[in-house]
């Protein structure tokens, strides 16, 4: 799943707490991301910045569903998913032991560990976080260039990840 599907998945409230996340805590690239779509759709910067943020959430937010700002959606949700999720992503390479710089990056992605040990650590993140931040991480994980079939898997059949589940 690309980071525009995975975007263009999430409810309208999950997607602006996403971004009045970026506002909130990083607002040098929440200003760049609405400064860019702007200009792709040949507005001026500024008509973007004196919109309601609540408005202008929701013009970024169908902005970041198209095909043409894959590079820009990509970037605000892994800006998003190392910043506010961190210790999900490091709990998750610790769990897989894979060797990284304690915020979340890794040099070098290994192939996939054995199919138990990758459920157990699914498991276990989901055992701590919100099942939609899991399912946001791990479809962004698995979508790097990885041969992980067993994640992709899971990402599929997982209960916790079904439709319904991430709705509730």
């Amino acid at each position: 799943m690309t980071a525009i599907e995975i975007f263009g998945r999430l409810s309208v409230p999950r997607a602006t707490g996403i971004l009045n996340w970026l506002y909130e805590n990083d607002r040098e690239a929440y200003r760049s991301c609405a400064g860019m779509l702007a200009t792709r759709r040949k507005l001026r910067p500024v008509f973007v910045e004196r919109k309601p943020r609540d408005e202008r959430n929701l013009w970024i937010r169908e902005a970041l569903t198209k095909s043409s700002n894959a590079d820009l959606t990509l970037e605000t949700l892994q800006i998003w998913v190392l910043g506010k999720n961190e210790r999900l992503v490091c709990d998750f390479l610790d769990a897989l032991g894979i060797k990284h710089d304690g915020k979340g990056l890794i040099d070098e992605l290994p192939a996939e560990p054995d199919a138990k040990m990758v459920s157990a650590a699914v498991d276990a993140i989901l055992a701590k976080y919100s099942p939609e931040d899991v399912w946001i991480y791990l479809h962004l994980f698995a979508g790097m260039d990885t041969a992980w079939p067993h994640l992709k898997g899971l990402l599929i059949t997982h209960p916790a990840f079904a439709p319904e589940a991430l709705a509730a």
